[in-house]
């Protein structure tokens, strides 16, 4: 039942908020019952769908910009312990020539 007691039929109620001036010109209090229609319905589901649409929009457009900077990061990073790999053989390389024992000569 709605508000006045009587069975809501096909059309569904809900409570509408009125601007001032829409209130000075309709008197009662702020809030009234007013029929949905499937229009109205019908725009708050494409509001809603067109929401969900952009934060999947931003979200994905997030991801990719995540992605490209994660992925050059990574591959600077990788260039860095490359370079790193290759001193570090050549220290090791002088070390073991610098620890070696002289060759007998005979």
């Amino acid at each position: 039942p709605d508000r006045r007691g009587a069975q809501a039929g096909p059309q569904s109620w809900r409570v509408c908020h009125y601007s001032a001036s829409q209130r000075r010109r309709m008197p009662g209090s702020s809030a009234t019952l007013v029929p949905e229609t499937g229009v109205q319905r019908d725009w708050e589901e494409r509001e809603f769908a067109q929401s969900i649409q952009l934060g999947i929009k931003s979200l994905a457009q997030f991801l990719n910009e995540f992605e490209n900077t994660t992925r050059t990061k990574l591959a600077s990073l990788n260039s860095k312990i490359a370079r790193l790999e290759r001193r570090m053989t050549l220290v090791e390389a002088t070390f073991d020539s610098v620890n070696q024992p002289p060759a007998a000569t005979s």
